[in-house]
């Protein structure tokens, strides 16, 4: 006689349907700024869908859940808002979603990148505003907000700046030349934000330079310009107007620009000039004609100096800046993006080290447009700075 008793218990299942037999083995932790590294050895069970740590994060979130792969050995844990030591939890899930026993590790992140930068913060009085350096050595996602005393009550200023810049530099702008209350934090992409700065200063005075006092200036060995253009000449490059419209692909919303026409000999091209006033240079903008093609500039110089010329040479002219036009999304080209876009319509903006000597003469130097060539073209020339130093 049988006994199916018998033979139904000796048939029971040691693991139940969807579970995982087994645990992560042999973790090791290697802290990173605002977070960890974890690596382990894998339950080898077929059942096993992912690994998943569970972190104490010290915000207002509690906890926050980190994955990795069945088929990968390591989870990348960010996003702490300190440093402080903390037990992970690390479980391994089935693929009917029934957790393993946890794993408990200590785990202590480094400082986060949002402090460290904090830490790093200078500032100083800049033309038209306040500037600030910081270093953000991770190129951690950041948020810098700037906060202005006004009557007694404190506002975010023109929004924050965002950046992922390493070696950042930035100026608030669009500020009166008078005494004022500033407060500066860093924030992150998860909302960690950081004790404030806080100080006095008055920023320097700013003003656009008056176009009408612009003139035309060609020196031997200045590069020709196109005389067969109606819309082609060196003044439209400070008439005061430039495309506002991105969309319009046949003029760009305004034909009138400056365009040279040297020969493509490899040499860079050159055209200058006369502000018509001595003035401290703060910064420039170049708004373009090209949209990230043909002669657009791409790679260009600004120079000055603060007498007349008397010749074509580079003697007594000193470089100011160098410029690089970037297309952000690095499509080839007329294929663009909205950001393209933003950053064209901006035009290319740049500050002037403090260092430089008042000009009154300028020079913009072409190495590279975005065919290639030299040849230089741009729609508008905008420069501000302190014409009464």
């Amino acid at each position: 006689m049988l006994s199916y008793g018998c033979q139904e218990e000796f048939n029971t299942p040691v693991q139940k349907d969807g579970e995982v037999n087994g645990q992560v083995t042999d973790v090791k932790i290697i802290g990173t700024p605002g977070g960890a590294v974890l690596t382990y050895n894998l339950p080898k069970d077929y059942n096993l869908q992912y690994i998943m740590a569970e972190v104490p994060t010290g915000d207002s979130r509690g906890v926050a859940y980190f994955k990795g792969s069945a088929y990968n050995n390591k989870i990348e844990i960010e996003g702490l808002s300190d440093d402080s030591e903390r037990v992970v939890k690390i479980y391994a899930v089935s693929k009917a979603e029934i957790k393993s026993a946890p794993v408990e590790v200590k785990v202590k992140p480094l400082s986060p990148p949002f402090q460290e930068v904090f830490k790093s913060l200078q500032f100083m009085a800049d033309f038209g505003g306040v500037n600030m350096k910081f270093d953000n050595p991770t190129g951690a996602d950041l948020g810098f907000l700037l906060e202005v005393e006004q009557g007694g009550e404190w506002e975010l200023y023109q929004g924050g700046y965002y950046t992922q810049m390493k070696n950042g530099n930035h100026t608030f702008r669009g500020m009166e030349a008078e005494p004022m209350k500033f407060a500066l934090s860093v924030r992150n992409r998860w909302g960690h934000t950081s004790e404030k700065k806080y100080f006095t200063l008055t920023p320097l005075f700013e003003k656009m330079l008056d176009k009408g006092l612009f003139k035309d200036l060609t020196l031997p060995g200045d590069s020709p310009i196109y005389t067969t253009e109606w819309n082609i000449a060196k003044r439209f490059a400070w008439d005061g107007t430039w495309s506002s419209d991105f969309s319009y692909p046949n003029n760009y919303g305004n034909w009138l620009n400056v365009s040279t026409n040297a020969v493509n000999d490899g040499q860079p091209t050159h055209i200058t000039i006369d502000l018509g006033v001595k003035a401290k240079l703060s910064r420039f903008r170049v708004n373009h004609y090209y949209r990230f093609i043909d002669k657009g500039m791409r790679r260009y110089e600004i120079w000055g100096r603060t007498d007349a010329p008397t010749d074509g040479s580079w003697d007594g002219w000193v470089k100011m800046t160098s410029y690089e036009q970037k297309k952000p999304s690095g499509l080839p080209g007329e294929s663009y993006t909205a950001e393209d876009a933003e950053v064209w319509l901006a035009g290319d903006n740049g500050d002037f080290s403090a260092d430089l000597p008042p000009v009154r003469y300028i020079r913009v130097k072409c190495f590279e447009n975005w065919s290639g060539t030299a040849n230089l073209n741009f729609a508008e020339i905008t420069f501000w700075g302190d014409d009464k130093f």
